[in-house]
């Protein structure tokens, strides 16, 4: 009674807010929340379709002036009002996160104004129906009554079945006839609430996350620091790559990534451990997760050699990929001279090569590669001072020539990287990174000093003028991204409700069961919430109770 009072109570509420107030009443309309909805597949249409302003720069008000700016390229005067309306950051547009807010309110009115006619209808539901209701239901079946067995009639042998079939059963004696109520998994209609309430859930998580969550992903070397935040921030957080390691099978398929990581703040370490892609590391609310491996990096250095000071310090990623021949050179008697990957480091046209001194034979020959009509590697090998050794190789093709056979073994991509920056006389230089024989990783920097081509084996410097220059070593790269999603528990919440919900509604169907027991005849009325379950269930009950159905009029009404 308790229940059905405090539904009363609340039915008397909902109506006298729906006739004071209109907002009440369109905020519970179920037209309205789709009418949102619509707005915000709307909107997330245009973000795809506009250009939106990237991550990284949202809290610079400098660079994303300059994104506007370079916007009007395409878009001319209009960019600047775009921008104002919020199309270039939709989802962070106050009217974005306006009409979720107005969604969220709108789901949970429309929820709770009809919690309690659900919480009625699961705590108080109607047990006795007139008799017009057996003759009209759509859902009824008719059996014969069965004679008493062992002094027990029928309407005790039907309670007795129905609640070895989990129902609960109640009963009432009228007019010469005994009256049943069974209800199944009456709490099963809670599952259309649960599944309303996580789409409440949903939209506050994602409100959250929104409003406060932050995402930012950072490319660090090993041995390097770099920021969380992009601009000055009250609470800026370091990040130190100790050690980024990559392991792959023989394929070169990735087997496992993983780095060490420390986490500074206020100039002091305050988190340290590794990260994977599933085992990220948690400090202040912030989750460092490894997004990303690049193990081809160097580490160049270059110092004042009057002073020592380091002028120059970077880790370089060396992303680009420059063709260079491997060739194997061999004597009349078939002494291997060189084998080995030439560096190119002269840029012809579409070849690219460079002049090699062959070992104990000290002749020199320009070796390069070049792609063919059909986009296959060839090789050209030119003689300094012998014209006459010109010929072109195709991949796997040997030559003699000048007493020396060339043997065109294949063509590799070297790592390397165009950049600024290293002291020396051009704006741009060219870095390459190759292997010895013995697998000793070294450098070739090209353009940094009056277009000399510097080699740079690790630990060991090389002086030009007054600057020294040194390759520290390889170095590998982590990808680390950084979030921060306060709402992240409200959505999983909000998800394993929407789950339970789900199940509940389509796998555990209420099943209310009316039966009027006389005589001459039984009959059963149902509102099943499943289409057949008062079928199945009127045949099981007829099969146990041990009589025949005589009538059923829904069967009778779709042949008529």
């Amino acid at each position: 009674m308790a229940g059905a009072e405090t539904a009363q109570d609340w039915s008397k509420l909902a109506r006298g807010l729906e006739r004071l107030s209109p907002v009440w009443r369109l905020l519970s309309s179920g037209g309205f929340a789709l009418a949102l909805i619509g707005f915000l597949a709307l909107a997330g249409l245009l973000s795809i379709m506009l250009p939106q302003v990237p991550a990284p720069i949202r809290d610079s008000p400098a660079a994303v002036e300059a994104w506007v700016e370079f916007q009007r390229g395409k878009f001319g005067p209009l960019a600047e009002p775009m921008h104002r309306l919020g199309l270039f950051s939709v989802f962070s547009a106050r009217w974005f996160l306006g009409t979720l807010v107005m969604l969220a309110v709108s789901v949970s009115i429309y929820t709770a104004s009809r919690l309690p006619y659900i919480w009625r209808n699961v705590t108080s539901p109607q047990e006795q129906v007139p008799d017009a209701f057996f003759d009209r239901a759509a859902n009824r079946a008719t059996f014969a009554t069965a004679e008493p067995i062992a002094g027990v009639d029928t309407a005790s042998r039907l309670a007795a079945v129905l609640r070895r079939r989990r129902f609960s059963v109640r009963s009432f004696r009228a007019e010469g006839a005994t009256y049943l109520f069974a209800d199944r998994f009456a709490w099963a209609q809670l599952g259309s609430f649960a599944s309303h309430l996580a789409i409440i859930l949903f939209l506050a998580g994602g409100l959250i996350s929104q409003l406060g969550g932050y995402t930012n992903a950072l490319f660090i070397a090993e041995g390097t620091t770099n920021p969380i935040f992009a601009v000055s921030h009250p609470k800026q957080m370091q990040v130190e790559v100790i050690d980024a390691v990559g392991e792959f099978d023989e394929a070169g398929l990735p087997v496992d990534y993983r780095t060490e990581l420390v986490i500074y703040q206020g100039g002091r370490e305050v988190e340290r451990g590794v990260v994977t892609v599933n085992k990220p590391l948690s400090y202040g609310g912030y989750r460092f997760h490894q997004a990303a491996y690049f193990g081809e990096g160097a580490d160049l250095r270059v110092l004042d050699a009057a002073t020592g000071n380091t002028v120059y310090r970077e880790v370089l990623p060396l992303q680009e990929l420059v063709p260079a021949p491997m060739i194997t050179i061999r004597d009349r008697q078939g002494a291997v001279l060189l084998d080995d990957v030439i560096v190119p480091t002269d840029f012809i046209a579409e070849a690219s090569g460079t002049l090699i001194t062959v070992p104990e034979d000290g002749r020199q020959f320009w070796v390069g590669v070049k792609q063919d009509e059909d986009e296959a590697w060839t090789l050209a090998v030119f003689g300094r001072d012998e014209p006459e050794v010109s010929f072109v190789l195709a991949a796997g093709e040997s030559r003699q020539a000048g007493g020396l056979e060339f043997t065109f073994v294949e063509t590799t991509g070297l790592p390397s990287i165009t950049t600024p920056g290293i002291p020396g006389d051009n704006p741009q230089s060219v870095v390459i990174m190759s292997e010895t024989p013995e697998g000793t990783a070294y450098l070739t920097v090209l353009g940094a000093v009056d277009g000399r081509a510097l080699t740079l084996y690790p630990n060991q410097s090389v002086q030009i003028g007054d600057k020294e220059y040194r390759f520290e070593g390889r170095r590998e790269f982590a990808g680390i991204e950084v979030r921060r999603d306060p709402g992240a528990t409200l959505i999983w919440v909000a998800a394993g409700l929407l789950l339970a919900g789900l199940l509940v509604t389509f796998y555990v169907p209420r099943l209310r069961l009316w039966a009027r027991v006389r005589p001459q005849e039984t009959v059963i009325a149902g509102l099943a919430e499943r289409g057949g379950a008062f079928q199945s269930e009127a045949k099981r009950l007829a099969r146990e109770l041990g009589v025949q159905t005589v009538e059923n009029e829904q069967e009778v009404d779709k042949d008529g």
